[in-house]
């Protein structure tokens, strides 16, 4: 992080009981600095979401299109780079895993993209090396096990 800054901040609403609990675990920075973001532009109902503007970056509009760059980027010995179109809804049935060692960026803009895991996934599942980035996401109904 840039000496400038003051705070990181994460988001997260929960609902009664441990069941909604939010946990995030090993949290760490680096000097990484993510692919920039396409530039805003207004949004138009006649026309399809834009598409993605980082170069080799991979378009997602279900969580297999993200578990298929994953294991593309694991063959190929680089990061995993996925937007998500703003305004989509991605439900999660089971886990994304990431176990390699690489960098996981998932993104959206604007408005952002909603991640639901349907009170029965964990959505991410990091592990073994793996670096997540996320940015301009909504996390609804995922499970945490052994309520956190």
């Amino acid at each position: 992080l840039p000496a400038s800054t003051i705070k990181v901040r994460f988001n997260g609403e929960t609902g009664p009981g441990w069941s909604s609990d939010m946990a995030l675990d090993d949290v760490s920075f680096s000097r990484f600095a993510p692919p920039s973001p396409p530039p805003s532009l207004p949004p138009s109902p006649l026309s399809p979401p834009l598409p993605p503007l980082v170069p080799g970056e991979a378009l997602a509009h279900t969580p297999q299109d993200i578990r298929d760059e994953i294991n593309s980027a694991t063959a190929e010995k680089r990061n995993a780079i996925v937007f998500i179109p703003p305004g989509a809804r991605l439900a999660f049935s089971s886990n994304v895993a990431c176990s390699g060692d690489m960098l996981l960026s998932v993104r959206s803009s604007g408005e952002g993209a909603t991640l639901d895991g349907k009170k029965s996934s964990n959505m991410f599942d990091i592990s073994g090396g793996c670096s997540l980035y996320l940015e301009a996401l909504h996390f609804v109904d995922g499970r945490g096990d052994y309520g956190g």
